[in-house]
């Protein structure tokens, strides 16, 4: 199927946020999004409107759109939100998850590993990475028969993940996280509800704090 304008359009609008080169706050005048993108302006229109329900766009009070900022509370808000609900989805992956959903983990899994082992102190972490790391996670969540829920959990992955990367450097400090995985992994596949969960909270916990220490050293507010 071919890949919409729109939907390309969609898809590097939202790979710079995430990487914050369009930084929190930043306005999004569409005549330099025409020139950066290359593209119509009905598509860009599209784009944000639909970037703007997923919360890594905001209207700019009726001027058109802003990046959306980042602070503090909405990161703990983020955060906590994020642990809740994978963990949700988590637990309902198990119960229901079969034979293609353990296939679709260690799948997702191997992929991840391939390109994390070559991370390290004179490779930082790069797009094929991020998007390995992304996979892995909703493989994780991918039986869990909400798509309601699933698409709250990319949302909340997303944002959580903008403040990740604005706060931690992309290199070994974060190359180094595959025992997470693994062990998060090994206990959805033995169908161990309790130690999955609380390994993807633990995880996810564990960044926040990173995240949260960016922020006490910046002296950043709200």
């Amino acid at each position: 199927m071919a890949v919409t304008v729109t939907a390309q359009a969609l898809a590097r609008l939202r790979a710079d946020i995430l990487a914050a080169r369009l930084a929190p706050g930043a306005g999004l005048p569409l005549k330099v999004l025409q020139h950066r993108y290359a593209v119509g302006l009905t598509p860009l229109r599209e784009a944000l409107t639909v970037l703007s329900g997923s919360g890594l766009v905001v209207a700019d009070g009726g001027r058109g759109f802003r990046v959306a900022p980042a602070s503090r509370a909405d990161f703990e808000d983020v955060a906590l939100s994020r642990r809740r609900l994978e963990g949700m989805a988590m637990r309902l992956s198990i119960a229901s998850g079969g034979r293609h959903w353990r296939q679709h983990i260690e799948a997702a899994q191997a992929e991840f590993a391939a390109v994390r082992a070559l991370v390290g102190e004179n490779r930082p972490i790069d797009e094929d990475w991020e998007e390995r790391h992304r996979r892995f996670h909703f493989a994780l969540i991918s039986a869990c028969d909400s798509p309601a829920l699933l698409d709250f959990c990319r949302q909340l992955f997303d944002r959580f993940d903008r403040y990740r990367r604005i706060a931690i450097p992309t290199k070994s400090m974060m190359a180094d996280v595959g025992t997470d995985h693994d062990g998060i992994m090994l206990a959805a596949l033995r169908g161990d509800e309790e130690d999955a969960v609380a390994r993807l909270d633990q995880h996810i916990a564990a960044t926040a704090s990173l995240v949260r220490s960016y922020y006490d050293e910046a002296g950043a507010s709200a």
